[in-house]
């Protein structure tokens, strides 16, 4: 079948396909992984009948446009966490006059002029370059996340949730990748392996936005060097595995879409 080796041989035939998922060998109603030069573990029921071909187009765009984005727009966070901590040390002048604002306003003073600080040109520019990347990996998360529920939709997947409510849910801090978890896990068949991984990846994009408000507060309430560089260190970690970890969730689900087609014609043999 396809040219592979059957369940438990070690070694690839001359003409063994890619990896991918391909109908269980055993001749089981199931998907069955083959890792390009053994079979895997894991299975999968036969999906649904696959939509139109537009939409399938539009959802191999999205993802292909995304898998591209979505690594540097999580690292991008790391960064930006890394150059705040570069920056704290004009805070200082910030913390004073945020101090010396409070006790004018007490006693009905006239506020303090506003403090100048300076930001060196590196700083600034990776400022800018975060925020860029950033702006762009979150529309490119809402573009795939319209084609996916698309494509889902028309599949037949089962699914609780809107276009609308969950790209707007997205955007809210902390709730956001909750949601993006809960919606990515319905464009898998139930109990496929990714899930996990997509449980995982969401999960550390909420503790990078965690750990980012905490940087900023304890860089604006501390004069600790020391406290502000451990949380950046923290955040750019836990940022940077989540660039490691979420894309694979990702990955998994282009292509579970991708193989629609070819899993309709199996499960009708």
């Amino acid at each position: 079948m396809l040219g592979i080796a059957g369940v438990g041989d070690d070694a690839a035939t001359p003409t063994a396909p890619p990896a991918g998922w391909y109908p269980d060998p055993a001749g089981l109603p199931q998907w069955r992984r083959w890792e390009g030069a053994t079979w895997g573990a894991a299975t999968m029921p036969f999906g649904p009948p696959p939509p139109d071909g537009w939409v399938l187009a539009q959802d191999r765009a999205s993802s292909r446009f995304l898998h591209v984005v979505a690594p540097w727009g999580l690292v991008a966070p790391a960064f930006g966490a890394v150059a705040y901590a570069a920056d704290s040390s004009t805070f200082g002048p910030i913390r004073r006059w945020l101090h010396a604002a409070m006790r004018a306003v007490q006693h009905n003073r006239p506020l303090p002029p506003m403090p100048t600080t300076r930001t060196a040109t590196a700083i600034t520019y990776t400022y800018t370059a975060v925020w860029l990347v950033t702006i762009v990996g979150v529309g490119a998360w809402l573009r795939y996340t319209l084609a996916a529920m698309r494509t889902v939709a028309a599949a037949g997947y089962p699914s609780r949730r809107r276009a609308v409510w969950t790209c707007l849910g997205f955007l809210v801090p902390f709730v956001g990748p909750f949601i993006a978890w809960g919606a990515s896990r319905e464009w898998l068949p139930t109990g496929h392996e990714a899930t996990r991984v997509l449980g995982v990846g969401w999960t550390l994009v909420a503790v990078g936005e965690l750990t980012g408000v905490a940087l900023w507060i304890t860089a604006l309430a501390s004069s600790s060097a020391a406290a502000t560089w451990a949380l950046a260190v923290v955040s750019a970690i836990v940022w940077v595995a989540a660039a490691v970890e979420l894309p694979r969730g990702l990955e998994a689900i282009a292509e579970d879409h991708a193989s629609l087609g070819v899993r309709r014609a199996a499960a009708a043999s």
